[in-house]
């Protein structure tokens, strides 16, 4: 059988990297979009040992409408289709009352976390309904189910990526296209925690497991686009990991 194709936006920071490590060693062919070549030449040396020639970082600013439908026609060129896309994208901004949050500060938050999700999905998406086929996956953190003082315009972007989600889910009925949110209400332990990480977390490589499973059709509630992942013991019973 031919090898899966994924594209995996956000493949250079710890829980990106995890997804594409788990992807990498079930055989995939896995390209990750990167503004800063450091990012990409670290991810390919940590993952060096199972990447053989499948791992591809491509230079381009996930923010630039243009930079993406190169990087979507190149994939393209090599591989004809996609199998899965995985959005794994924003920025934080925590500390602040939302009614004293700046219009500058605002204006960025919804640029690096809506209006790139925006782009992404018209270029990957689009991609996935021209080819009939494939799963777009959305992961968002806990602040988008809960308002906490202080972190209000995260949990803004946050909800609003997953309601991004239900709407393209619904509006992908009637084809073959799947598309999912992921909402995991427990920390993840990436190498960026350093020693907060508790033993209740979830790893970078439980999460990607997960992700993997929806694509393959193995998890239950698959009628569902919208999957939270409420501790770690459940995501393992899920997957049944001991």
């Amino acid at each position: 059988m031919a090898a899966k194709t994924a594209l995996i936006a956000g493949g250079t920071g710890g829980l990106g990297e995890g997804i594409v490590r788990v992807l990498l060693e079930g055989g995939w062919n896995v390209w990750v979009p990167t503004r800063e070549a450091e990012a990409g030449d670290r991810l390919a040396s940590r993952l060096a040992a199972v990447a053989e020639d499948r791992l591809h970082v491509f230079k381009a600013d996930l923010s630039v409408p243009a930079e993406l439908e190169a990087l979507r026609h190149h994939v393209i060129s090599v591989h004809k289709a996609l199998d899965l896309v995985v959005v794994s994208v924003g920025s934080s901004y925590y500390g602040y009352s939302l009614h004293k949050i700046d219009l500058v500060a605002w204006n960025k938050l919804l640029s690096e976390n809506l209006a790139t999700h925006f782009h992404l999905q018209q270029s990957f998406l689009s991609q996935l309904h021209a080819q009939n086929s494939g799963t777009y996956i959305t992961l968002t953190g806990p602040e988008a189910d809960f308002a906490h003082p202080e972190t209000g315009l995260m949990s803004i972007m946050a909800a609003a990526q997953k309601m991004m989600a239900r709407v393209e889910a619904l509006e992908c009925s009637g084809t073959n296209v799947k598309v999912y949110s992921v909402t995991s209400k427990t920390p993840i332990a990436t190498r960026a925690r350093g020693e907060q990480i508790a033993s209740d977390w979830l790893t970078p490589g439980e999460l990607a497991k997960y992700v993997k499973s929806l694509y393959d059709g193995t998890v239950p509630g698959l009628q569902d686009p919208m999957h939270v992942i409420e501790s770690r013991d459940q995501l393992r019973k899920l997957l049944k990991l001991k």
